[in-house]
């Protein structure tokens, strides 16, 4: 908790006062020094001949403490700060240990070993993240989900309505995306996938509501359904390495491939533009 409160509604409990300022992820787990953010209002204001990494700082906002923000009341702070920062820290630490300076291939799978993690405690700290980024309105519709978090013993949580995923981040853009219906308009019956997605390296995480298709992530939803507050457990982990070179959720491609396809783009742009000059004539 850091800085002075404001007036709103806590994102995880709902009730309405004042707000304390809410680091996510935690202080500790790399997120105390200055950062800056884009909002979407800016990122769509971006020149469309730039590319989603060449957004200056000048168009951001500066955080001199870390990314976070006026979130949650002082109690649901407090209280998760307390019961599930630490195991979150540990996990965030032992990734790094298992992940930095490996040369890792993008869109491969690599398998590694976390080992004395408390995983109850740490799906419990993702899921009041996804909380944080997103409004007050997500608690609201899910009371379920509002409950699991504020009863630190509570466990289990259905993988029918609500998927975890996990993968190694590359890349340099880190996402803090909350709610967003994306799907592809040309599928025939037409398919979309609901999904908030949230930064923390070493790690990208995605919350998915009513899964789809798992197939492409690690997920980490029976850390939820298999483990109690107390319990200890060293967890082999089958992981994706993805890049993060876009504001795009579930978006993974590369620098390369973002360029070749706006260049695709463009030329598509300039043939259809002379087609219809030349039909005016």
């Amino acid at each position: 908790m850091w800085g002075k409160s404001k007036e709103g509604k806590c994102r995880i409990c709902g009730k309405i006062g004042a707000l304390t300022y809410e680091h996510v992820p935690p202080k500790k787990a790399f997120n105390s020094n200055r950062a800056f953010i884009h909002m979407g209002e800016e990122i769509l204001k971006q020149d469309t001949s730039g590319f989603p990494w060449e957004l200056p700082k000048s168009k951001g906002k500066e955080l001199q403490r870390g990314i976070g923000g006026y979130t949650l009341c002082e109690k649901c702070n407090n209280d998760t700060g307390a019961n599930y920062g630490n195991a979150f820290v540990d996990f965030i630490y032992e990734g790094y240990r298992k992940t930095h300076n490996k040369k890792y291939i993008t869109n491969s799978w690599v398998t590694i070993t976390l080992n004395e993690i408390y995983p109850l405690r740490i799906i419990k700290q993702i899921m009041s993240m996804f909380f944080s980024i997103n409004t007050p309105d997500l608690s609201d519709a899910h009371e379920k989900l509002r409950e699991f978090i504020l009863s630190k013993e509570k466990r289990g949580i259905s993988e029918k309505d609500f998927g975890f995923y996990l993968y190694i981040l590359r890349g340099i853009i880190l996402k803090r995306l909350g709610i967003i219906v994306i799907g592809n308009i040309y599928s025939d019956p037409f398919k979309s996938r609901v999904v908030s997605e949230l930064s923390t390296p070493p790690f990208g995480l995605v919350l998915e509501f009513q899964p789809k298709d798992k197939s492409g992530f690690c997920d980490i939803t029976f850390f939820a359904n298999e483990f109690d507050y107390d319990q200890k457990a060293t967890i082999k982990l089958k992981i994706p390495v993805y890049g993060s070179n876009s504001w795009f959720p579930l978006d993974y491609r590369s620098k390369k491939q973002i360029m070749e396809e706006y260049i695709r783009n463009r030329i598509s742009s300039m043939i259809n533009e002379k087609i219809r000059k030349t039909n005016n004539f």
